[in-house]
């Protein structure tokens, strides 16, 4: 007997958007745009990873060197291949790169993770906090998902408060990607 999880998984990956090579659809909020990761984003997400502060609450301060920054691109596309995934962020105006957002399954779980990483010069300015509200959105309304979690190393003050801003209530302590987390979780009927 299939899971809930496992019916909702299958049927994201029914739904390709053709218009995207990657899959993901396009989404907008009033200042950002995201879209499809694709081979042309190598450079940022170099710069992106490469940076020590950025990767401070992911690996403990290690970068990535540019054979490791191509296989995370390469990973990231992969895993976008149906209507969850990751999102590159960019300003809707500029079309400057901010970083990237995701909506994916959390390994071993059987929910979805709402995950962000941007470059330390946008910082600040709220992205995150809209980011996350657009994806939440789609997660809930468009995807229909009964809850989604986000996690982040204990210490990570500013990405908590941004988990707190955006509903998420905390539930506990776990053990993802390598590292001790805190996780977060919004149910569906608790998004605003």
């Amino acid at each position: 007997m299939e899971t809930m999880f496992k019916k909702i998984v299958n049927q994201f990956f029914q739904k390709v958007n053709p218009s995207t090579k990657a899959g993901v659809p396009t989404l907008l909020t009033q200042r950002l745009r995201f879209r499809a990761p694709a081979q042309t984003d190598y450079d940022n997400i170099l710069d992106l990873g490469s940076d020590p502060e950025v990767m401070r609450y992911i690996t403990y301060g290690k970068t990535q060197n540019p054979k490791e920054a191509r296989a995370d691109l390469e990973q990231r596309i992969q895993l976008s291949q149906g209507v969850h995934g990751y999102w590159i962020t960019e300003d809707q105006i500029t079309g400057d790169f901010i970083g990237w957002m995701a909506l994916r399954p959390l390994p071993g779980k059987d929910h979805f993770e709402l995950g962000y990483r941007f470059l330390k010069k946008h910082w600040g300015k709220g992205y995150a906090t809209e980011a996350g509200q657009r994806l939440l959105q789609y997660a809930f309304q468009e995807l229909n998902l009964p809850k989604v979690v986000a996690i982040a190393m204990p210490e990570n003050q500013a990405s908590r408060r941004v988990m707190e801003k955006l509903g998420f209530q905390f539930i506990g302590f776990d053990h993802f990607h390598g590292v001790d987390c805190v996780v977060y979780q919004i149910q569906q009927e608790h998004f605003v």
